[in-house]
């Protein structure tokens, strides 16, 4: 388990939370900073935002290859 305040990463805790409330459908102000999130929801959000900021950079149906 690990809690949103307990994430030390200012930036990673807001891209964190602003993920995890998109995914939900509700606004990043939703999501209280006591949030739980167990390891397999945590692995998640950031392979989320691994794959957006690999979307970013390789703008080629996702394919890094081409």
């Amino acid at each position: 388990m690990i809690r949103i305040r307990e994430i030390l990463d200012d930036d990673l805790r807001r891209r964190i939370v602003a993920k995890l409330a998109e995914n939900r459908g509700c606004s990043a102000a939703a999501i209280p900073e006591w949030f739980e999130l167990d390891d397999a929801d945590y692995v998640d959000l950031l392979n989320d935002l691994k794959q957006d900021e690999e979307g970013e950079r390789y703008d080629l149906d996702g394919d890094p290859r081409m």
